[in-house]
C-alpha cells in the first residue's frame, strides 16, 4: 500500500492525510486508554448480560401477547425475552467504551504506567484467544429450528489458512519501502483510473448478481430456499399490481415501499418473474455499488476503493447453499438484498457525501428525509441505519457546539416530517387514503414480541461474537479518531456508521438465530471490516519498522477471509447456461412454471368464481376473492379478479387476528369465497368452519368434519392442489348483485 495508506486527497479538501496524521500510534495516550478500558468494559458487559438478562427479560415481557396463534402454528411461537434483553445489555458494551474514552483524561492519569503499558498486549492476547474459541465454537455449534438441527462452519480450515497467509503477505508488502512506493503510484487517482475502477466495479457487480436472476422457467430448478422465499416477495409486488396499497389495505413483510417501486418496471416490461428478478437484482447492484462510492470517498483512491470493494461484494453475496452455478445467497434472498440493505447502503453513501461536503441545514434536512424513508420502508434495518447516520454526523463533526446540535436536531425533525409527508402523498395517489402506520409494526410485533418463527441461539461462542466484536472495534476506533480530531472525517463518520448499523441490525440474527440468518448480516460486517482495514493499512504504513499489533493482524485476517470469498465468483457463461437449461422436475417443482397460475379455463373458473347461492358459482371480472396462496395476488391478477387478502397467503397468517382481518376485508368488499392450498393443516379449516365457511365438495357445500369431508380439489403446479370454501352467512354477495 502507499505510504499514505491510500492516496492523499487534493490539497485543501480534507487537510493532511499522511500516515502520521492518520495512524493510531501505540504510544498515543488515547490509544493506551482504549486498550486499558476495553477489557474492563467487556467484563462489565458480560456480567450484566449474565446477571441482569433474565430479570430484564421478565420486565420487558408483555403481560398479554398481541396475537392468538392458530392451532397448527402454536409450535412456531418462541418467546425470547431473555435473549432480547441480553442483547440489549450487550449493546451497552460499546456505550461503556465510548464513555470511558470520553472520560479518559480524568481516569488515565490515575492508572499506574506499568499497568497501562501492559493493557494493550494483555487485552489483545485475550482477544486472539476469544476469536480462536469462537472459531472452534462455530464448528461445534448446532442450531435448533422447526426443521431440525442445523449447523454451518462458514469458513473451512483451508480458507482460514489462506486468510492468515493473505494477512501475512499484506503486512510484508506494506512494510517494504519499494512495494509501498509502487503501491503509492498505483493508488494515486487520475481521471482514467477513476473511470476504469468504476467500470470494473459495475461490471463485476453485474456478473455477481447474475446468479440471482430467475425466470418462470428456471425457478423450479432453483435451490429450495430460493424457490420458497421468492414466492413471498414476488407476491408483494403483484399485490400492488392487483390493486392493493401497502400501508392502506395490504401489509408487507419485508419493505413497505419496495413493492410499489418494483411494480413500475413490471408494468412497463411485463408481469413475469424474469422482469421482477432483473428489477430486484438491478436494485441490489446499485445498493452494493453505493458502498464502492463510500469507500471511494474514504480512501480518496479509485483503485484502493476497488480493492476493498471486491472482497466486500463477494462476502455480501456469500454462498449459503447449492453449487457455484445454482446457489442460494443473500442476493437470491430478496428480503435481504435489496429489501433490507438497499435503503441503508444508499443512506450510507449519502451520509459519506454529506460529511465530505460539509453540507449545511438544507443538506442535513434532505439526508434525514432519505433516512426517514429508509426507516419507514423496513424497521429491522432502516431504523438502525437512521441511527447510524445520526452517529456518523456526530462523530465526524469538527465543532461540537450548540449550533451543530441545533442543525442536527432541526434537520432530523424536518427530514422525518418530509418522509412521512411523502409516504402520505404516495398512498393518497395510489389509494386515495392516508397510510395506516400501525401496519409498519405488524410483522415486527408478530416476530419480536410474540416470537413467531424465532430460533434461540445455542451458544455464546461462534462467528456471531466475532461479528459483534468487529462493530465494537469500529466504534472504538471512530471514537479515538473523533476525540483526537484525526484528519479524514468521512472515514471517522463511516466507521461510526458501520458500527451502529451493524449492532442495530444484528438484533435480526439474535431473534432468528439460524446459520443462514447470520450470513444475511455479512454485508454489514464486510463493510465494517473494509473500513477497519483502511485504518490498519495506514497505521502499518506510517510505522513500517514497528511490528504490527495483534489487533491489526486480526483485522487483516478478517479481511483476508472476505477476500477468500472471491473464489465463489459466478462464471457468466455458466449462469447463461443455467438460464437456458431444460426443465428438470423435482419434488417441490414437479412441473415447469411452478409460480405461474395455470392458464386453463377450468382452473380459472374454480379459483376465481364467487358463490351465488349454495350451488351456483359465477365468474365476474374484478370480483373480490381471498386467495390464501403464497402467490395469491399473482393468481388474481392473471385471472382478472381482486385478491383482497392483506397478506401473502395463509403461511403469512399464523394468528386468529390475521385470519379475521382477511375475512373482514373479504366481506367488506362484497365477496364470499376463500381459496386455500392443499394439503393444509386441519386447524385452518376448523377455524374457517367456526367462522361460517363450508367446503366446496362434489356434493355441494359441506361443513368441515375432520376425516369425513372430501373437498373438491384442482391440481396446482407445485405438486399439490387448491380447495375452496364459501361463507354461508353471505351466500349472495354484494359483488354479484345485479349480475
Amino acid at each position: 500500500m502507499s505510504s499514505a495508506g491510500f492516496a492523499a486527497p487534493p490539497v485543501g479538501l480534507e487537510g493532511d492525510l499522511s500516515p502520521a496524521a492518520d495512524a493510531l500510534s501505540v504510544d498515543d495516550e488515547l490509544t493506551t486508554a482504549a486498550w486499558a478500558c476495553a477489557l474492563p468494559c467487556a467484563l462489565l458487559t458480560l456480567l450484566a448480560v449474565v446477571v441482569l438478562g433474565p430479570p430484564l427479560g421478565d420486565l420487558i415481557a408483555p403481560g398479554a401477547h398481541a396475537y392468538t396463534p392458530l392451532p397448527q402454528f402454536e409450535n412456531q411461537f418462541t418467546h425470547e425475552q431473555t435473549e432480547h434483553a441480553r442483547y440489549l445489555l450487550a449493546l451497552g458494551g460499546p456505550v461503556l467504551l465510548v464513555l470511558a474514552l470520553l472520560l479518559a483524561p480524568r481516569w488515565l492519569p490515575r492508572v499506574p504506567r506499568s499497568v497501562a503499558a501492559r493493557a494493550a498486549p494483555v487485552t489483545q492476547t485475550v482477544l486472539v484467544a476469544a476469536v480462536a474459541a469462537c472459531v472452534v465454537g462455530q464448528y461445534r455449534m448446532v442450531f435448533h429450528s422447526i426443521a431440525g438441527p442445523l449447523s454451518d462452519r462458514y469458513f473451512t480450515p483451508p480458507t482460514l489458512v489462506a486468510a492468515a497467509l493473505l494477512a501475512a503477505a499484506a503486512v510484508a508488502a506494506i512494510r517494504r519501502d519499494a512495494l509501498r512506493e509502487r503501491a503509492s503510484a498505483l493508488l494515486r487517482d487520475s481521471r482514467a483510473r477513476r473511470a476504469g475502477a468504476l467500470a470494473a466495479a459495475v461490471a463485476l457487480t453485474a456478473v455477481w448478481m447474475l446468479h440471482a436472476v430467475q425466470s418462470d422457467a428456471t425457478i423450479g430448478m432453483a435451490e429450495r430456499e430460493v424457490l420458497y422465499h421468492t414466492a413471498f416477495t414476488l407476491d408483494e409486488a403483484f399485490a400492488v399490481l392487483n390493486g392493493r396499497t401497502p400501508l392502506v389495505d395490504f401489509t408487507t413483510q419485508y419493505g413497505s415501499l419496495w413493492p410499489s417501486l418494483v411494480a413500475l418496471p413490471m408494468l412497463a416490461f411485463g408481469k413475469t418473474l424474469l422482469v421482477y428478478t432483473l428489477a430486484m437484482c438491478s436494485a441490489s447492484a446499485v445498493a452494493l455499488l453505493t458502498v464502492y462510492g463510500v469507500l471511494r470517498r474514504v480512501t480518496r483512491s479509485a483503485i484502493g476503493a476497488l480493492a476493498l470493494y471486491l472482497p466486500f461484494l463477494a462476502t455480501s453475496l456469500f454462498l449459503i447453499a447449492g453449487t457455484l452455478v445454482n446457489r442460494s445467497t443473500p442476493g437470491t434472498y430478496f428480503t435481504t438484498l435489496p429489501s433490507r440493505y438497499a435503503g441503508p447502503f444508499l443512506l450510507a453513501w449519502l451520509t459519506a457525501w454529506h460529511i465530505d461536503r460539509r453540507s449545511r441545514l438544507a443538506g442535513t434536512w434532505l439526508l434525514f428525509a432519505a433516512g426517514g424513508l429508509v426507516a419507514l420502508n423496513n424497521q429491522d434495518f432502516g431504523v438502525p441505519a437512521l441511527g447510524a447516520t445520526i452517529a456518523a454526523l456526530a462523530w465526524s463533526a469538527s465543532v461540537r457546539d450548540r449550533a451543530v446540535l441545533r442543525q442536527l436536531a432541526v434537520g432530523l425533525a424536518g427530514g422525518l416530517a418530509t418522509a412521512v409527508a411523502l409516504v402520505c402523498a404516495l398512498t393518497l395517489a395510489e389509494a386515495g387514503s392516508l397510510p395506516q402506520f400501525g401496519r409498519l409494526t405488524d410483522y415486527l410485533r408478530l416476530f419480536s414480541v410474540d416470537g413467531f418463527g424465532l430460533v434461540r441461539i445455542t451458544g455464546v461462542l461462534g462467528l456471531h461474537l466475532v461479528v459483534y466484536a468487529t462493530y465494537v472495534a469500529a466504534i472504538g476506533v471512530a471514537t479515538v479518531r473523533a476525540i483526537r480530531g484525526t484528519a479524514g472525517r468521512p472515514l471517522t463518520g463511516m466507521l461510526a456508521w458501520s458500527a451502529l448499523f451493524g449492532l442495530g441490525s444484528g438484533a435480526y440474527f439474535i431473534g432468528r438465530s439460524s446459520p443462514e440468518t447470520l450470513t444475511w448480516t455479512f454485508p454489514a460486517w464486510a463493510l465494517a471490516l473494509a473500513l477497519l482495514t483502511v485504518v490498519v493499512v495506514r497505521q502499518i504504513a506510517a510505522q513500517p519498522t514497528r511490528r504490527p499489533t495483534i489487533a491489526a493482524l486480526l483485522v487483516l485476517f478478517g479481511f483476508g477471509l472476505a477476500a477468500c470469498s472471491l473464489a465463489q465468483l459466478p462464471l457468466p457463461w455458466q449462469q447463461v447456461a443455467r438460464l437456458n437449461a431444460s426443465f428438470a422436475p423435482r419434488e417441490e417443482a414437479p412441473e415447469p412454471n411452478v409460480l405461474v397460475p395455470p392458464p386453463d379455463a377450468l382452473t380459472r373458473t374454480f379459483v376465481a368464481s364467487l358463490a351465488d347461492g349454495p350451488s351456483r358459482f359465477v365468474y365476474k371480472r374484478g370480483a373480490p376473492v381471498a386467495l390464501l396462496l403464497t402467490t395469491g395476488h399473482r393468481v388474481a391478477d392473471a385471472y382478472g379478479v381482486v385478491d383482497v387478502a392483506p397478506y401473502t397467503g395463509i403461511w403469512s397468517m399464523p394468528t386468529a387476528e390475521r385470519l379475521d382481518a382477511t375475512l373482514a376485508a373479504l366481506r367488506a368488499a362484497g365477496g364470499n369465497t376463500v381459496v386455500l392450498p392443499d394439503p393444509l393443516p386441519v386447524g385452518v379449516l376448523t377455524a374457517l368452519s367456526q367462522r361460517g365457511f363450508e367446503l366446496v365438495t362434489d356434493a355441494g357445500l359441506r361443513p368441515f368434519v375432520e376425516g369425513r369431508t372430501r373437498p373438491t380439489k384442482v391440481a396446482w403446479p407445485d405438486g399439490g392442489s387448491v380447495i375452496k370454501l364459501v361463507d354461508t352467512r353471505h351466500l349472495h354477495p354484494g359483488a354479484l348483485q345485479g349480475s
